[in-house]
């Protein structure tokens, strides 16, 4: 009886030392997501630079996956040499399809979206994306959806429209073009991350992050031709070769890693979203700071619903919705 109870209790201490190690490394995985929302809350700003010295959307989505792979395939030749660029079949086809799909197309969808319907509108139409990630996880995922997740997700919804429209639905523009597309980037947004959380499975994100922003690079580059003599021009220019550097580096590379990295844990996708939606925050924040942009006590109530909406998500004991 006493060698039974000592494995018994032994079996315990090691279930709950694995259950210990798992939850880390799902903290870990959701870490990265918000560090990576952070990150790319800022790329607004380099964008507008860039856009200030004659750079389109097409050049500026370029320049920032193509710079962003050399810092990478630095990494990757340092921590792993050679063999660092090996990936499988599996997860060269999924990297593609993310860098098509999930990266370049959903650039120029978005960005022709805040074109038409302008920058308010377009965040809020991007920030639907939650909702399709919710379904997809379920889907394709088989994930279940916590009951505490539906309250986050609604909350973060409002919370995205009030901050960026002050609760002024009339900031709203609702060109037919312009919400197609806005919704389109929202659904691709949504599937690089359930490509992402299947491609992370038996690669390096950080490998799979180098194919996917090579993939994107050779897609966009019909879009951007670089040959062009004005495009030519204009990376000669050392103020706009900074600020691409700085996007690439910050939003491409580092970002992308961290997310994809983040993804590769044992996480909740359809908690993702919520995560790395502070990256509107943090845009609005240096959009107030940095380019003397307003934001009024409705704004300020929709950012505290988004910090709730992720403090939420944290809830360790959540009812589970069938």
């Amino acid at each position: 009886m006493e060698k039974t109870n000592i494995n018994l209790d032994t079996n315990e201490v090691m279930s709950e030392s694995v259950q210990s190690k798992s939850k880390h490394k799902a903290s870990l995985g959701y870490l990265k997501i918000l560090l990576a929302g952070m990150i790319w809350g800022t790329g607004g700003y380099y964008v507008m630079q860039m856009n200030r010295l004659g750079g389109d959307p097409t050049i500026t989505a370029f320049t920032n996956h193509i710079f962003a792979l050399i810092p990478i395939a630095i990494v990757l030749l340092i921590t792993r040499g050679k063999e660092a660029f090996k990936i499988s079949k599996q997860g060269l086809i999924f990297a593609i399809i993310m860098g098509v799909f999930t990266k370049a197309l959903f650039k120029l969808a978005y960005d022709t979206s805040v074109s038409q319907v302008g920058q308010s509108t377009g965040a809020v139409l991007l920030y639907t994306a939650p909702v399709f990630i919710a379904i997809m996880s379920v889907v394709f995922l088989k994930e279940k959806i916590r009951l505490t997740n539906y309250v986050a997700l609604a909350l973060n919804l409002v919370g995205v429209f009030l901050m960026v429209t002050g609760g002024n639905i009339h900031e709203l523009n609702l060109q037919p073009l312009g919400v197609v597309l806005g919704i389109t980037a929202a659904a691709l947004h949504a599937l690089n991350t359930i490509l992402g959380r299947l491609a992370g499975k038996g690669d390096n994100p950080l490998t799979t992050s180098f194919y996917m922003l090579l993939s994107s690079s050779i897609f966009l580059l019909f879009f951007a031709k670089p040959w062009q003599a004005e495009t030519i021009a204009l990376l000669k220019n050392g103020n706009f070769l900074f600020w691409a550097l700085v996007s690439s580096l910050l939003t491409g590379a580092t970002a992308n890693m961290l997310y994809l990295g983040g993804l590769s844990h044992d996480i909740d996708t359809s908690k993702a979203p919520i995560f790395s939606s502070v990256e509107v925050i943090i845009a609005v924040l240096m959009g107030v700071v940095l380019l003397n942009e307003n934001i009024n006590w409705v704004g300020i109530f929709g950012i505290i619903l988004m910090v709730v909406s992720i403090l939420l998500m944290n809830l360790k004991k959540n009812k589970t919705v069938e």
